[in-house]
């Protein structure tokens, strides 16, 4: 691991993600990340995670961005607020990593990426799962040429957001499945296979009307204003002839039983979680069939939440592109804009924005 002076972090927006997932894993890596403060329109909120380890509890988001002791925030507020938020952080010197989606719009996706490369700043975004030693070990495997010359992938993640999540009123207004999930797969296919050139999107609400079934708003009414369930069929670009294709599908209505992630080659395939670490590899042979193959050793069972975070904070100090780098981020938004675009005009849409590829991790993680 590089010796580095860790990166003096706040967190911004301290929800249930950021108390079960940010804050202890990136408390994980303190010779990559030293949380300074937490700030939330809830003060209760921020102090509570304040009380846990330490750190400031910060009064509003302007006292957070004029605070020259802080380098770098991670934004963890509501969907609708990632553009403003990152913004702001942005034009105010500091670093960004951002949960997904990067924005909700790729007109905005394109202003916080050109704002950070103008200033000179660090814009990074979840999903992180991509580093995890599970999906680092296939994309190795498949650069390698282990299952032959990749033609196609698929990605499933989703369910009825109401029964489980106290703020899917927010999701289905602002998000919907593809926005908020969709990122998950996206990242993999777009890490391992390439850019999307062209989506042709099958999108509806399916159930305009829900009730909150879990949290402080149980038994409340609401209208869902985002398209709740369908799919979209990619076509990547990349130079192999006959091309490679992709299949995704997101509802937050129904629960398939599609894989997580399944990518295809022509002379097998692989099966995994494109969402966390440690859940296990399932290999496709023609002689074999279906066969399944322990994690890496060193994988973090679950979403190691603070592992994108430690990976942005050594490439602020290195001065490199983060791996989970906010141009990628930005074209898994614009692959979801026009799958919604693609459905409303019912023919396909061409995708723009491309991005460096992102290099693999390697033998020896930074974190490690």
């Amino acid at each position: 691991m590089t010796n580095m002076t860790p990166v003096r972090t706040v967190i911004v927006g301290c929800g249930m993600i950021a108390a079960g997932g940010y804050q202890p894993r990136c408390q994980a890596y303190p010779k990559h990340i030293e949380l300074v403060g937490f700030y939330d329109q809830d003060k209760a909120r921020a102090s509570a995670l304040a009380e846990r380890e330490g750190g400031k509890v910060y009064a509003s988001l302007e006292e957070v961005l004029n605070d020259p002791h802080v380098e770098a925030i991670v934004n963890l507020t509501l969907h609708i607020s990632h553009y403003p938020v990152s913004l702001a952080a942005l034009k105010a010197g500091k670093h960004v990593y951002s949960e997904k989606p990067i924005s909700i719009k790729t007109d905005e996706a394109n202003e916080l990426v050109e704002t950070a490369e103008s200033n000179g700043l660090k814009m990074a975004c979840a999903p992180s799962a991509i580093l995890g030693y599970v999906q680092q070990n296939v994309w190795q495997r498949i650069r390698e040429g282990e299952i032959g010359d990749v033609i196609s992938a698929l990605g499933n993640f989703g369910g009825p957001l109401e029964h489980w999540h106290p703020s899917a009123e927010a999701f289905l207004q602002h998000a919907g499945p593809f926005r908020d999930v969709a990122p998950y797969p996206l990242t993999a296919m777009t890490t391992m296979i390439g850019p999307v050139k062209t989506v042709y999107g099958f999108a509806r609400v399916a159930v305009p009307k829900r009730v909150m079934q879990t949290g402080p708003r149980e038994g409340h009414e609401f209208t869902v204003k985002e398209k709740d369930h369908g799919f979209g069929v990619l076509e990547y670009d990349v130079p192999q002839k006959d091309g490679a294709h992709g299949f995704i599908y997101h509802s937050f209505t129904v629960t398939s039983q599609l894989p997580p992630y399944e990518i295809h080659g022509t002379k097998g395939g692989f099966s995994l979680q494109a969402h966390d670490d440690g859940r296990g590899i399932k290999k496709f042979t023609p002689q074999g069939g279906w066969q399944d193959e322990p994690s890496p050793e060193k994988s973090f069972v679950g979403l190691d939440w603070g592992k994108g975070v430690a990976d942005f904070a050594e490439a602020i100090r290195m001065d490199r592109n983060p791996r989970c780098n906010g141009a990628q981020a930005r074209h898994v938004l614009e692959v979801c804009e026009r799958i919604l675009e693609s459905s409303d005009l019912g023919r396909p849409v061409d995708v723009v924005s491309r991005f460096p590829d992102p290099p693999p991790v390697g033998d020896v993680a930074p974190w490690e």
